[in-house]
């Protein structure tokens, strides 16, 4: 076996003029920088197989930078682009450097005369500028962790940290069921969560060859967003977990991997249910901007806390067993899953609602954001119909990587908690990171109790595949680590 070699990189992304913000369905210009948001990147490379993790304090992969990224990147000493992995975490405190998108796809198909009037301020960075602007940063960062590859060793550790919640609550309706996501679990009609928790924590360790800790990478099974609906850019609780880990271990690098959690929050909803009743209305409703009855900081400082002594009960088996040849092999999977549909009679009637979106709203009466989030479905899908007159498939890139005796594994999804148990639990190895929203932007992939339940994150117009897609992710990714652990 060869040697590894490891490099590792560090950048400051946040601009110093107003961006567009993305994540909530209301239109959003940051005010203020609470703290940085971030890139970093982990090289791993022994001369037969190379791979280069980026992780953003971003909502989703910025695929429009790209191109342009491979385009000025160019052969970069060895470094071949399709092996880097870039993955968000999913921080809905942030910019995409480029457009709003949502507003884009509004205007596309309800038409700009009918859209609330944009306020925003003429400094703003967006466009190419804001594209150039950020892949000028990720230029210095893929090079200097590229660049940064000297020899050294890995370990892992698994361990715990209570982070993500449920954000799908169960409600008893009539004699039915139904599930609204941040439901008001004080409400008599709660019965309870669809999917449970998932608290596990998946460490990987890099060390120099003289035993010193060099970085971290941390696979937490929640998004980061504590601070999601305001308007001030944040790294979210990733921002507190850097801190304290810096603290704790000297100035070493901390790479966020979000594991898998579509139906996750890092939120309890049933704490702070009884005090939230009026505000988890507006919050489920994401038509505007609402401060809820929780100190924000408080939550991410305790799970910074959490996944700080997560990280450091690991290291105490970590650096007994350190692997400085670690078998080392990458294979990227381009698969092809079933596109969720949508019906001709579905399509039709999204049709109709929006002849009567334009009856009744005009440029001297126009939407208002509760409207646009009640037209998000029929919006979702008139474009889904377009989309399936071309493919009747989702092009999916999954990286999946073989290091010592663990794997990683990532998909472009928010992808629902049990996808990712069945796979860590059926594995080969001895641990499975399941690293979501890498390389591509699917949307949601819920589970059937999910389309069963209904309510935003389950539906045609924040899904691009249903269970039935998740459960070739599955299979496919599992034949894949079954390859690698064959010897």
């Amino acid at each position: 076996m060869n040697e590894i070699k490891i490099g590792w990189a560090h950048e400051n992304i946040t601009p110093e003029r107003p961006v567009w913000m993305i994540g909530q369905m209301y239109h959003r210009v940051s005010e203020y920088v609470r703290d940085p948001i971030t890139a970093t990147a982990l090289a791993l490379d022994n001369g037969e197989s190379h791979l280069m993790f980026v992780s953003l304090d971003m909502t989703e992969v910025p695929l429009h930078a790209l191109q342009p990224l491979k385009e000025r990147l160019g052969d970069l000493n060895g470094l071949n682009f399709e092996n880097i992995s870039f993955g968000v975490t999913h921080t809905h405190n942030s910019t995409d450097f480029n457009e709003d998108f949502l507003r884009i796809d509004s205007e596309n198909i309800l038409g700009s005369d009918v859209l609330p009037e944009l306020d925003f301020p003429d400094d703003i960075l967006c466009g190419e500028e804001a594209q150039t602007y950020f892949v000028d940063k990720l230029i210095r960062l893929i090079t200097n962790a590229w660049e940064s590859r000297k020899p050294g060793g890995i370990s892992t550790a698994h361990d715990y940290a209570a982070v993500g919640f449920s954000r799908r609550a169960v409600f008893a309706h009539g004699d039915a069921e139904e599930t609204i996501m941040y439901g008001d679990c004080s409400d008599d009609r709660f019965l309870r969560f669809e999917p449970g928790g998932d608290n596990a924590v998946e460490i990987l360790y890099t060390w120099g060859m003289d035993g010193a800790l060099t970085g971290v990478a941390i696979n937490v099974p929640c998004p980061s967003q504590v601070f999601e609906l305001h308007r001030f850019l944040s790294a979210d609780y990733w921002g507190f977990v850097r801190r304290d880990v810096v603290k704790t271990f000297g100035d070493v690098f901390v790479l966020p991997l979000c594991g898998a959690a579509g139906d996750l929050c890092p939120i309890d909803l049933v704490d702070i249910s009884k005090n939230n009743k009026d505000e988890l209305q507006v919050w489920a409703g994401q038509s505007d901007e609402v401060y809820r009855n929780i100190d924000m900081d408080e939550i991410c400082e305790g799970i910074s806390a959490r996944v700080n002594g997560a990280v450091m009960r690991g290291y105490q088996k970590a650096k007994q067993k350190i692997d400085f040849n670690p078998v080392f092999t990458h294979e990227i999977l381009n698969l092809e899953l079933p596109l969720r549909m949508v019906s001709e009679e579905d399509y039709l009637a999204a049709l109709k609602e929006v002849e009567r979106i334009h009856s009744t709203f005009s440029k001297e009466h126009r939407m208002s954001n509760t409207d646009i989030v009640r037209a998000f479905e029929t919006q979702g899908d008139i474009l889904r119909w377009k989309l399936q007159q071309d493919s009747k498939y989702f092009p999916c890139k999954v990286h999946v990587v073989r290091i010592g005796k663990i794997s990683m594994a990532t998909n472009p999804f928010e992808l629902f908690s049990e996808f990712a148990q069945r796979m860590k639990a059926r594995a080969k190895s001895e641990q499975l990171f399941v690293i979501q929203m890498s390389n591509g932007i699917g949307g949601y992939l819920p589970s059937q109790a999910a389309i069963s339940g209904g309510s935003y994150s389950s539906k045609p117009a924040s899904t691009l595949c249903g269970p039935e897609g998740g459960d070739q992710l599955v299979e496919q990714t599992l034949d894949a680590i079954i390859r690698m652990f064959a010897d």
